[in-house]
């Protein structure tokens, strides 16, 4: 499995699609659910309760995660040397990436940096400045000796423009990042929707968006023989090819747990303090570990075998309603179909070899929750 360590709820960013939205939430709203607001901020277990619990896994991966992990340095490098992980992961927003010892971050397996795009994209959603930052301690992380996979992480909404700002991250001066995944920002809060013109900026900016990209993605294949590392196309192509069916593709609550900083499991980090989906706690073992499934509208849809549910939290809380439901779940629609009218011209391109099966393999579980 893979296991996130929450290093600390603390950030030293205020992007407008978290600090901003959270800040704008608060109302008297009961969703019958059971919350831990309380949690400590940094970690407030022993250490050797958290190395023997990641012991008990033969083939045990570590996420170091936040708030922004990286706050909490000195203990994210006690960890590594302390925790018998197979292998350790990075998940920051990259402002103090510089500060990591080239000892220990060459140790580090992947890094995923969170990144929106190009300058004006990027500094609009995370501050002025963030994105020169960001690149230069890119520059850093390679010129220390890191030798594994950097991803750029995105989190896209109505300022996005999906194409530009992904084949921009694949291709630039600053610095080109060999994958990129991204995330759509809605469900997480219960009052910007109706702020926001969501439904309107996915007919005419997103959906023909992943359009373009998808035919441009094939047009690489065909040209060049490469296929770009898109982490949304290259997960949901893989199973099309294999004709595999998939749980939640991000792994929350059966391949990839959270560990809080009071050291009770949750599904994942956004799950944090969610009291009813606790999943066992690291002084219980693996034994008391108990796999959570999605359920609800996600258990009967008719594309769940490829899409896997999308977003655990999103189908527990419908923060958005039904409605809002569905406009997310429209996109994934288009994204998935426009996979599949592009997948017999991939089978072609791999039968004439011109690319390889091989060429969509890719770490699963590693932060990038696959479908957007």
């Amino acid at each position: 499995m893979n296991y996130f360590i929450t290093l600390t709820t603390g950030c030293d960013l205020e992007c407008r699609y978290c600090y901003g939205e959270c800040c704008d939430d608060f109302d008297d709203y009961d969703d019958g659910l059971d919350y831990d607001y309380f949690l400590p901020q940094t970690i407030s277990y022993p250490t050797e309760v958290l190395k023997q619990f990641i012991a008990q896994d033969p083939d045990r991966t570590v996420i170091f995660y936040g708030g922004e992990p990286l706050l909490e340095l000195p203990k994210m490098l006690e960890l590594m040397d302390e925790l018998p992980a197979r292998r350790f992961l990075l998940h920051t927003n990259g402002t103090m990436l510089d500060r990591v010892p080239a000892e220990y971050l060459n140790r580090l397996h992947t890094i995923s940096i969170s990144i929106d795009g190009n300058r004006e994209t990027t500094d609009f959603y995370r501050g002025s400045g963030v994105y020169d930052k960001i690149t230069a301690n890119a520059r850093v992380t390679r010129s220390k000796g890191f030798t594994g996979e950097i991803i750029a992480r995105m989190t896209v909404m109505e300022e996005t423009d999906i194409y530009k700002q992904v084949m921009y991250l694949l291709d630039n001066q600053e610095f080109s990042f060999p994958g990129v995944h991204w995330q759509i920002n809605a469900l997480f809060w219960r009052n910007d929707r109706k702020k926001r013109n969501f439904p309107q900026w996915v007919a005419d900016s997103y959906n023909p968006g992943i359009t373009r990209l998808v035919w441009e993605w094939l047009r690489v294949m065909r040209d060049e023989g490469r296929v770009l590392k898109m982490y949304p196309f290259i997960g949901v192509m893989q199973s099309l090819l294999l004709g595999e069916h998939t749980q939640l593709r991000c792994g929350a609550g059966w391949a990839e747990y959270n560990v809080q900083t009071d050291g009770n499991l949750s599904p994942c980090p956004v799950m944090s303090g969610m009291k009813d989906f606790y999943a066992g706690h690291i002084a219980e073992g693996h034994d008391s570990i108990r796999e959570i499934q999605i359920s609800g509208r996600c258990a009967k849809c008719n594309i769940r075998g490829i899409c896997g549910g999308r977003c655990l939290y999103a189908n527990v809380t419908m923060k958005w309603g039904d409605d809002g439901f569905d406009e997310v779940c429209g996109t994934i629609r288009h994204l998935i179909g426009e996979l599949q009218q592009a997948l017999p011209e991939v089978r072609r391109l791999i039968a004439e070899g011109r690319i390889q099966m091989s060429d969509f393999e890719h770490m699963r579980y590693n932060s990038c929750e696959i479908i957007p």
